[in-house]
C-alpha cells in the first residue's frame, strides 16, 4: 500500500474535517460536479451503523481536494446522518470490527478531532489490499449542532501506486 506519513495523513484529515462547509462552484465544476464520485449504497465491506439514514449531503469540494491530494487516488463517497454523537460512531468503527470486515487499521483507526481544536468532529482511517489494488477508507464525522445530528461521510479511495516510468 502506498505509504503516507502518519502526521501528514492526520493533519490532512483534520483539515478536511474543518472544511466540511459549502464550497465554491468553480472548484466543484473542476472536480466534475457536486455529485461526482458518489455511490448509491454503502459498500458491502463497510459495516453499517444501526440507526444511520442515508442523506443527500455533498462532500464539500475543499474536502475532496484535500483527500485527493493526500491519497492521489480516485474517490467515491456516500453520506449518512445519525442521532448518535461522533464519539458513539467512533466507538462503533473499532479496529476489531473493521478488521473482521477485511480492513486494516495501519493508517490509525479512529481519532477525535477535538484535540486539534475541532469540536464535535472525528475521523477514521482504514486500508486494504485486494489482489494488486490498494484502497483507503476515510470516515469523516461532524456534528450538525442545529439539528443535533452527526453527518457521516464515507470516502473510499483507490490508492494503488502507479508504476514510475523508467528512463
Amino acid at each position: 500500500m502506498k505509504r503516507v506519513s502518519k502526521p501528514l495523513l492526520v493533519s490532512t484529515i483534520v483539515i478536511a474535517s474543518l472544511l466540511i462547509t459549502p464550497g465554491c462552484g468553480a472548484v466543484d465544476s473542476l472536480l466534475g460536479g457536486s455529485s461526482a464520485g458518489t455511490v448509491s449504497n454503502l459498500w458491502s465491506d463497510v459495516p453499517a451503523l444501526d440507526g444511520a439514514t442515508k442523506a443527500d449531503l455533498q462532500l464539500p469540494p475543499a474536502t475532496r481536494i484535500f483527500i485527493q491530494a493526500a491519497f492521489e487516488g480516485k474517490l467515491e463517497f456516500i453520506s449518512y446522518t445519525t442521532a448518535k454523537s461522533p464519539q458513539e460512531v467512533q466507538n462503533f468503527y473499532t479496529r476489531e470490527r473493521m478488521r473482521a470486515a477485511g480492513w486494516n487499521s495501519d493508517a490509525g483507526g479512529c481519532a477525535d478531532a477535538g484535540s486539534s481544536g475541532v469540536a464535535n468532529a472525528a475521523f477514521c482511517l482504514f486500508g486494504k489490499r485486494q489482489g494488486n489494488r490498494d484502497e483507503g477508507l476515510v470516515i469523516v464525522l461532524t456534528q450538525n449542532e442545529q439539528k443535533t445530528q452527526t453527518q457521516i461521510f464515507y470516502v473510499r479511495i483507490d490508492i494503488t501506486a502507479t508504476p514510475t516510468p523508467q528512463p
